[in-house]
C-alpha cells in the first residue's frame, strides 16, 4: 500500500465508523430532549467535515505496525480518538474566537444562530464536554481487554489535562511576549500531547514492547512540534482558499507562534506592529508578513520544524514496527516538511 494512501484509507474507515456512532448518539439525545438531539446532530456535521484525520489515523497506523492488520476494535478506538480531538477543538475555537473550522462555522457560531453569543458559547462548552465523555465511552466499548483500556483511558485523561494547560499558556502569550523556552514548554503539551495520545494508544492496544513506547513517546513530541510550527506558519501565510479562513488571524489576536517570537527578537520594530493586535490594518498584516520573511524568522522556523521532523523519523526507524508502517509515518512527516516550502 502506498504510504500516504494508508493514511487516507484509515481516515475513510474511521469516518464511516464515526457516522454510525454519531447517528446512534443523536438518537439517544433525541429521546432525552429534542434540543439535545439537535446539538448532537450538529456535532455529527462538525466531526464529519472533510479533512485528513491524521491523529486518529495515526492510532490505526501504529496498531497495524505491531498487530500486522487492523480490526473492528482498533477502528472503534480510532473513533474515540477522533471524538477526543474534536472535544479539544470545540473549546480551542471558543478561546481563539474562531468563526470557521474546515469550511464550516465553529460550534459556538453554529449554536449562536437563532439565539445570541452567550448561548452559542455556553452550548459549545457543554458540547465539547460531551465529546470528551463520548470519547472515553467509545474507547471503553472498543472490545480490548481491561488492562489495556485502563492504560489508554489514563493516557486520554493525562493528555486532556496537558492540552488544556498548554492552551491556557497560549492565551497568556496574547498578553505578553514569551521567550523561545516558554513557547517550547507550551508547545510540548499542544499538538505534541495529541500525537502522544493517539500514537501511544495504538501501540498500547497492540502490546508494543516497552522500549518502543518510549521511542514513540519521544517521536510524537517531535512530530507535534513540527506540526505546530507548520500550522502556525499556515495561519499567517496561507490564502483563504487553502485554509478556509482569513490569513493572518493569529497576528490580529496578538498570538505568539514561534516565527513571530523569532521575528520580534530579530527586528524590534516588529513588536509595536504585532502588539497592535485588533488595531492592525490589512496593509500592516501584509507588511508584517514581509518583515517576518526579510528578517529570516520564517526560514528559521521552517528549519526548526524540519529538525524536529528528522528527529522523529530517526526515532521511528528504531522501533520494531513493520517497514510499511514506518514508511507511512515517515511519509506523513515528509508531507509536513514539504508543505513548508509552499510559503516563502
Amino acid at each position: 500500500m502506498d504510504n500516504m494512501n494508508m493514511l487516507d484509507r484509515f481516515s475513510s474507515i474511521i469516518e464511516e465508523d464515526l457516522k454510525i456512532q454519531l447517528k446512534n448518539m443523536a438518537k439517544d439525545g433525541e429521546q432525552y430532549h429534542p434540543f439535545v438531539g439537535e446539538v448532537l446532530r450538529s456535532l455529527e456535521e462538525y466531526l464529519l467535515r472533510q479533512g485528513r484525520r491524521i491523529a486518529s489515523s495515526s492510532t490505526l497506523i501504529v496498531y497495524k505496525g505491531y498487530a500486522s492488520q487492523i480490526d473492528d476494535r482498533i477502528i472503534r478506538a480510532g473513533s474515540g480518538i477522533e471524538l477526543y480531538r474534536h472535544s479539544i477543538l470545540a473549546h480551542d475555537d471558543i478561546a481563539d474566537a474562531e468563526m470557521f473550522r474546515r469550511g464550516g462555522k465553529t460550534l459556538h457560531k453554529l449554536f449562536e444562530e437563532g439565539y445570541d453569543e452567550h448561548f452559542g458559547i455556553g452550548t459549545a462548552i457543554f458540547a465539547g464536554n460531551v465529546l470528551y465523555s463520548l470519547s472515553l465511552e467509545t474507547m471503553l466499548q472498543s472490545g480490548f481487554d481491561g488492562d489495556k483500556l485502563k492504560d489508554v483511558v489514563d493516557l486520554l485523561a493525562s493528555g486532556y489535562k496537558d492540552v488544556n494547560e498548554s492552551q491556557a499558556l497560549d492565551l497568556l502569550f496574547e498578553y505578553k511576549t514569551p521567550t523561545i523556552e516558554e513557547w517550547s514548554a507550551m508547545a510540548s503539551k499542544r499538538a505534541a500531547s495529541l500525537f502522544k495520545t493517539s500514537m501511544l494508544a495504538g501501540a498500547i492496544l497492540a502490546s508494543a514492547p516497552k522500549r518502543d513506547l518510549t521511542l514513540l513517546k519521544d517521536a510524537s513530541r517531535h512530530i507535534g512540534y513540527a506540526f505546530d510550527i507548520q500550522d502556525d506558519i499556515i495561519d499567517t501565510f496561507a490564502q483563504k482558499e487553502e485554509y478556509g479562513r482569513e490569513p493572518g488571524g493569529d497576528l490580529l489576536k496578538r498570538k505568539k507562534p514561534l516565527h513571530i517570537i523569532l521575528a520580534m527578537q530579530k527586528d524590534p520594530n516588529l513588536a509595536s506592529l504585532i502588539e497592535g493586535g485588533a488595531d492592525v490594518a490589512e496593509v500592516d498584516v501584509l507588511r508584517i508578513k514581509e518583515l517576518i520573511r526579510d528578517c529570516g524568522a520564517l526560514d528559521e522556523a521552517k528549519s526548526i520544524s524540519r529538525q524536529h521532523g528528522e528527529e522523529a523519523k530517526e526515532l521511528i526507524s528504531l522501533t520494531e514496527m513493520d517497514q510499511d508502517t514506518k514508511g507511512s509515518l515517515i511519509a506523513l512527516i515528509n508531507y509536513v516538511e514539504g508543505s513548508l516550502d509552499w510559503y516563502r
